[in-house]
């Protein structure tokens, strides 16, 4: 056999006259089991799709999971294992806020004192991300906003989708 010769496709039933010359070849493209066209659960009836799901699909839904807790607890004030991380940088942002109106110092702050004082010292740090938005300026034309429309958009969705 010079090219390759297609003896049955998928979903074909095989004869008799094929099925012993694949023997004969040592083939065996045969397997059996069930197809599975819907899913029954206590009085629900789902896709087969449901039952694909990942290690990466679970893990996803349990951080989304995480991330509401932590926003609600932050939101309430209740600590949780969950909102501790975001409570102590909010704070550190706060202490940080203080001692750059205040004569409070502390090593921290100092950089960003430094910073507010001469913020062109730190312009040679990121020469591609300064010139990127600037290109982007040049090319977008500005948009002229209503007073109404300034008020009605904040910045931020309801739910944080924005």
């Amino acid at each position: 056999i010079l090219g390759d010769v297609p003896l049955i496709t998928k979903g074909d039933k095989v004869a008799l006259s094929e099925a012993t010359l694949l023997n004969m070849l040592k083939i065996s493209p045969f397997a059996y089991g069930m197809i599975i066209v819907q899913v029954y659960d206590d009085g629900s009836v789902y896709d087969p799709a449901i039952l694909d799901i990942t290690e990466d699909d679970v893990r996803a839904k349990f951080m989304a999971g995480v991330r509401n807790v932590a926003a609600v607890s932050l939101e309430i004030g209740y600590p949780t294992v969950a909102s501790a991380p975001h409570s102590i940088i909010n704070g550190f942002k706060r202490c940080l806020a203080v001692a750059v109106e205040t004569d409070i110092s502390f090593k921290e702050a100092e950089k960003i004192k430094e910073y507010l004082k001469d913020p062109s010292k730190f312009a040679m740090a990121a020469p591609v991300a300064a010139a990127a938005p600037a290109d982007s300026a040049k090319a977008a034309p500005k948009k002229v906003e209503s007073e109404s429309e300034s008020d009605d958009d904040i910045g931020m969705g309801l739910f944080g989708d924005d």
